[in-house]
């Protein structure tokens, strides 16, 4: 799918993508302006009304270096692209992890030996009361 030609026929699409591009074009030239180990783990999020260059650190060491690096930087950006009157960095958000569930299954033959070893370990009653629990949970 070419999207420059989906653009041609949608004044919205053609307005997006060269937004997009003009994006791309600032990242690239702003990361330029990094040393080169930051690259992976930065990203530029937008500018706001303000005029403040948001950059997104993907971890704590990129974003204490960026906020250390940046304030000397600020000129250099400002040639970039001339809105740019301060810069700010920011941790990106990070995903929520799924709830993990408990895919274990055990077969009634284990079962019925975790059931055994609880009565044959009765004098340690600790052991024997986590073994019926779970037995008692994977029934």
């Amino acid at each position: 799918m070419d999207l420059d030609q989906l653009g041609k026929r949608d004044n919205r699409l053609a307005s997006l993508l060269a937004q997009a591009q003009q994006w791309q074009r600032l990242d690239r030239a702003i990361k330029k302006l990094l040393p080169p180990n930051l690259h992976g783990y930065t990203q530029i999020a937008c500018i706001d009304a303000e005029g403040c260059l948001i950059i997104l650190a993907a971890n704590n060491m990129a974003l204490s270096r960026l906020r250390m690096i940046a304030p000397g930087l600020l000129t250099q950006m400002q040639h970039v692209d001339g809105r740019i009157t301060s810069v700010r960095i920011k941790a990106t958000p990070k995903p929520e992890k799924p709830v993990k569930q408990n895919m274990l299954t055990l077969s009634e033959h284990a079962l019925d030996a975790f059931d055994d070893s609880a009565e044959r370990v009765a004098h340690h009653p600790d052991l024997a009361a986590a073994l019926r629990k779970l037995v008692n949970k994977r029934r």
